[in-house]
């Protein structure tokens, strides 16, 4: 997929933002008002069918319950992201959201400003009273995924792609590396990274090229954790001899067949939770971890590969499951 071209930061932060009327109260909220909640996406934009789509079905959720009103910014680049949520913030959100970890020095500096407001932040943590940071534990979900592909795998060598090189990146990395490694000890883990910098997650055209890098190298399975980026690596497995575990968003429909599985970040999960602690007025700051047992992380597997997940392949991964859920 090419990516859009985008407007000015400065024109993205007003320019999309998308608005829902009330329909009636929310509970612990002022019947008189609705709950306005403002949500900056992160970058890479909508259609990335994967982070940013994720939020936004979880946003979606939301403009269904009474009462409950949600702005959304998509900002261009990084640089758009604070003046996104200052205006929130003086708008008089109820609160204000922040997506992913490029979203962190902008919203610490944003809540600090703004003491009295309300603002959650994930994949990311800022260490303030009034700002919820929520954590998602891809290391636990990754470790699923990776048993997937160590299970899966035929040619013993199995692939990462991660979009920028981060503390959040490795944490799918290493995660991944310890599933390969618990249900097939044998197998060899290939790792590529798509840069250093945010235009790493969002370069379709690094991903097709490293993911023939990587198949190139052996690998006949391959996970990414890299935003559009990933994309690319989808199509270039409708060409390839490689199947695909993809990320955020269960990814399966981009390429019928390739994309054996999909380690899902339930960020709608995520975003209910925050809302639900200001409706019920017991919001405060702090740090909450999102796992498998919370429904915070799952792994979907594709209805095209079926075939793959023979009875034997479907006993082992319950055995993951009870691992990860009891260690």
């Amino acid at each position: 997929m090419v990516p859009r071209s985008r407007p000015s930061p400065l024109l993205a932060v007003f320019a999309v933002v998308v608005a829902l009327s009330l329909s009636g109260p929310v509970s612990g909220t002022d019947s008189r008002s609705p709950l306005r909640i403002g949500v900056v996406l992160s970058i890479g934009g909508l259609q990335d069918h994967s982070y940013n789509d994720a939020t936004y079905a979880g946003i979606q959720n939301l403009r269904q319950r009474p009462g409950c009103l949600v702005d959304m910014v998509e900002p261009g680049d990084a640089s758009a992201i604070e003046p996104a949520l200052e205006h929130f913030a003086r708008q008089g959100h109820d609160l204000i959201v922040g997506v992913g970890i490029f979203a962190n020095a902008p919203l610490r500096r944003v809540a600090e400003r703004h003491p009295d407001k309300a603002f959650a932040l994930f994949d990311s943590v800022v260490t303030l009273p009034n700002v919820l940071s929520i954590l998602f534990n891809e290391e636990e979900g990754s470790f699923y995924a990776g048993a997937v592909a160590g299970l899966l795998t035929r040619s013993n060598t199995v692939g990462f792609l991660g979009g920028m090189v981060s503390p959040v990146i490795k944490g799918f990395e290493n995660g991944f590396q310890k599933g390969v490694a618990f249900v097939n000890p044998q197998a060899t883990v290939l790792v590529r990274y798509a840069g250093d910098t945010p235009a790493a997650f969002n370069s379709p055209e690094s991903g097709t090229r490293l993911g023939r890098e990587l198949a190139e190298a052996g690998a006949d399975l391959i996970y990414h954790a890299a935003g559009r980026t990933g994309l690319g690596l989808i199509q270039a497995a409708r060409q390839g001899r490689f199947l695909v575990i993809g990320v955020d968003a269960d990814q399966s429909a981009l390429a019928p067949g390739k994309v054996a599985a999909s380690m899902v970040k339930r960020l709608d999960v995520a975003l209910d939770r925050a809302f639900r602690a200001v409706a019920d007025g017991r919001f405060k700051g702090g740090v909450l971890t999102l796992g498998l047992a919370d429904a915070g992380v799952e792994l979907v597997f594709s209805r095209f590969n079926k075939d793959r997940f023979t009875p034997l392949v479907q006993d082992r991964l319950r055995e993951v499951e009870a691992f990860l859920l009891h260690k």
